[in-house]
């Protein structure tokens, strides 16, 4: 156990050293209320650009629209140390082509676009897990965005005190009104904690472009087999309530702007008026041409907070995306 702190502290110590090493070329305050959201991201240092492994990717095919342009958006799944039998779920449906042919029939106004299994009834592939409720939450999230957020406040404090900046802390920018107790950042991801049963436990964020898992009968908190991308802001009410494998990293215009449905709901009422799917692959089965390279800015970052600062007014942790770019592989 002492060599397990040990190594954490170590972790620690050279998150918040490298953030220290990076805050040298930070602006006057002055200079950094001028800047423009993409003029801050555009003077993050390189390092603070970490790439999105290939194997937490995966594609979504649309068939093209009216006008012959491509549809396609990219998901980002729960890489698998923060999260659990949902996630593999998803990659065994992904793996064995099931979504394939599947049709999105449900578009519901800034709430969700929802595909998959119903209304297809296909055969589910082999080797799901039943996942239970209680997979909604994962302890490593917890660790993860402490960790990156402790990280953040020593360099952000570092800078403010050396370099003469005004960097604002995250909780005076945002505002937490949805159910968590206490939010932050961990590994590009928004995280929250709540107390259940006594015990402080930890969850992703359901927060617009989220990929959620339609729910079934507890225990069993459904298979990954219907889908739901959440386009609406208000998607902080979903919390722990569906649970939230992944996120559209982009094209969630593809997904958003289809036609709305018009039975309660957002149903479509017919099922000419469905969108079929024509393949959701897994990024690394894909032909290396093909195959999706993006970046996130890092959750210790201190050009992520004034990234949010700089879009103006205030709003909870969603309301400002985590910056995504897309590179070349």
């Amino acid at each position: 156990m002492k060599h397990y702190f040990r190594s954490v502290q170590m972790v620690f110590s050279s998150l918040v050293l490298g953030c220290f090493s990076l805050a040298a070329p930070a602006l006057a305050q002055e200079e950094i209320a001028e800047q423009s959201p993409g003029e801050i991201l555009a003077a993050a240092p390189a390092e603070h650009w970490l790439p999105i492994p290939l194997t937490d990717l995966m594609v979504m095919t649309l068939p093209d629209a009216a006008d012959g342009s491509k549809r396609e958006a990219v998901i980002q799944l729960l890489p698998a140390s923060l999260s659990g039998g949902h996630v593999r779920n998803v990659r065994t449906f992904a793996r064995t082509r099931w979504w394939d042919g599947t049709k999105i029939y449900r578009v519901a106004r800034d709430f969700v676009t929802q595909f998959g299994g119903n209304p297809d009834a296909k055969k589910l592939p082999k080797g799901l897990e039943t996942v239970p409720e209680s997979e909604y939450y994962n302890a490593a999230l917890g660790v993860k965005r402490d960790a990156d957020m402790a990280a953040l406040k020593a360099a952000v404090d570092y800078s403010n005190q050396y370099q003469g900046t005004e960097i604002q802390p995250l909780m005076k920018m945002i505002y937490e009104n949805t159910g968590a107790q206490k939010v932050g950042f961990g590994g590009g991801w928004p995280i929250g904690s709540k107390t259940v049963d006594g015990e402080l436990r930890y969850y992703p964020l359901t927060c617009r472009g989220s990929l959620s898992p339609a729910h079934y009968d507890p225990p069993d908190a459904g298979t990954g087999a219907e889908m739901s991308v959440i386009t609406g802001e208000a998607a902080r009410s979903l919390d722990t309530t569906f649970g939230m494998v992944g996120r559209v990293i982009a094209g969630l215009e593809h997904l958003q702007n289809l036609p709305l449905g018009t039975d309660p709901g957002g149903f479509y009422a017919d099922k000419s008026e469905y969108t079929e799917i024509e393949s959701i692959r897994l990024a690394s089965e894909l032909p290396l041409a093909d195959q999706p390279a993006y970046e996130y800015l890092a959750s210790y970052s201190p050009a992520l907070l004034q990234y949010i600062e700089a879009h103006g007014g205030y709003g909870n942790i969603c309301t400002v995306p985590v910056p995504i770019r897309k590179v070349s592989r």
